[in-house]
């Protein structure tokens, strides 16, 4: 048993143990915003905090992650085509982060932003792990078996009988299940001749974001989360170990894991301080600026995290005239799953495909499995979770948002 499904066993047995554990026995007492008759909502970019903003009539996070996603695809495509050179035109600016892990990043920042606000909403350690399950196993799992027993099944060099009697053909699916850092990428026969023979590279981030859900269990299950007092120190302590003893960190020895994890811990701490944070263009340009100063420097990327997480929450939460994207379904998270896949795929059917080429047909091709994963899969899951729970009084945030 690994170390991740070791803390899952412990958190699960706590959860049965105790199905309603606070993060302390006393309710914090959260003062409520002032109600002023006739006042009027502040206009945009003139937010006075982050909780200001989010007080607003909904969010554009639906549509920062559809953009996320599509930008993992996009910087996958030049990877995957095996052309000597090929680097999207985002990471060939110099901005010294490679396009699809700017993408990730984003990810993760939203990520800790919404479930840290998950759990300080309801602080149930059951409900907070059912949640976390029924939003990222569902879809994956589908994800897994559909490629492994489908476009697998379909693009192998191996005949049928001995593809599905292959061990590993079914280890895919069972091994990568358990979220665990050393993946199956490859199926038999499949993909052999491609530059990527991955089934689906884009998986390797999925372990990392369990993780640092558990960690968030962790600490919210021990009351460190109960008040940004408590949370902070916590946060600084874990990011200075992981700083200065890198892969010491359980859970997170991986030192790729560590930059999505400080994404993720900065979402947490927009969160606990959302009263007080301001969401302005001038800071982000100032932070931008700072990143800019540092760059070529081992400092680079603790400043361009910063930034990037500042300015993902400003886009989320300060243009309103994006708005009208909230119609659309959930399709990020699919569209992440499952763009990967469909770029191998376009290149087995076209041969040596050119970057450009392999976007036009996986994008579309994604989506439309994306869809069919939200419609299908995610969103009658989601369901389950969705009954009347007691809830810890907070001031109220709408978001037009289901976390990951």
């Amino acid at each position: 048993m690994s170390e991740f499904e070791i803390v899952i066993a412990v958190l699960c047995a706590l959860a049965l143990a105790a199905p309603r554990v606070r993060t302390l026995r006393r309710r914090p007492r959260v003062a409520a915003l002032p109600v002023v008759e006739g006042a009027q909502p502040a206009a945009p970019g003139r937010y006075r905090s982050l909780a200001d903003a989010m007080a607003g009539p909904g969010d554009n996070l639906l549509l920062l992650r559809m953009l996320a996603a599509s930008l993992v695809l996009y910087a996958h495509s030049h990877a995957i085509s095996g052309m000597p050179g090929a680097v999207d035109l985002i990471t060939r600016s110099g901005v010294g982060v490679y396009a699809g892990s700017i993408a990730v990043y984003v990810f993760f920042v939203i990520s800790g932003f919404l479930v840290t606000g998950s759990w300080l909403r309801r602080r149930e350690l059951g409900a907070f792990l059912a949640a976390r399950a029924l939003r990222i196993v569902p879809g994956y799992a589908a994800c897994l078996v559909l490629s492994a027993l489908v476009l697998g099944a379909a693009v192998t060099t191996l005949d049928r009988g001995a593809y599905f009697s292959h061990a590993e053909t079914w280890r895919y699916i069972t091994h990568n299940l358990r979220f665990p850092i050393d993946m199956q990428w490859t199926l038999p026969g499949v993909f052999e001749t491609h530059p990527r023979r991955s089934v689906n590279g884009s998986l390797w981030t999925l372990p990392a974001e369990v993780r640092v859900y558990a960690w968030l269990a962790v600490l919210g299950a021990l009351g460190l989360l109960a008040r940004a007092r408590f949370a902070l120190p916590a946060l600084l302590l874990l990011a200075l170990v992981a700083q200065l003893w890198p892969g010491s960190l359980p859970l997170l020895r991986l030192e790729p894991f560590l930059p999505m994890a400080g994404a993720f811990a900065l979402g947490a701490v927009a969160w606990l301080l959302r009263q007080s944070l301001p969401l302005n263009a001038w800071i982000l340009a100032a932070l931008i600026g700072i990143a800019w100063l540092l760059h070529g420097t081992d400092w680079y990327l603790h400043a361009f995290l910063p930034a990037l997480a500042y300015g993902a929450l400003w886009f989320g939460y300060v243009p309103r005239h994006l708005l009208w994207f909230n119609r659309a379904g959930d399709y990020s998270y699919g569209l992440y799953l499952w763009a990967f896949p469909m770029q191998q795929l376009a290149v087995h059917l076209f041969g040596a495909p050119t970057p450009t080429q392999i976007t036009l047909f996986a994008f579309p091709a994604a989506l439309l499995l994306a869809i069919a994963s939200w419609h299908l899969v995610e969103r009658p899951m989601l369901r389950l979770r969705r009954r009347p729970a007691r809830t810890v009084a907070e001031p109220a945030a709408t978001t037009a948002t289901p976390s990951r």
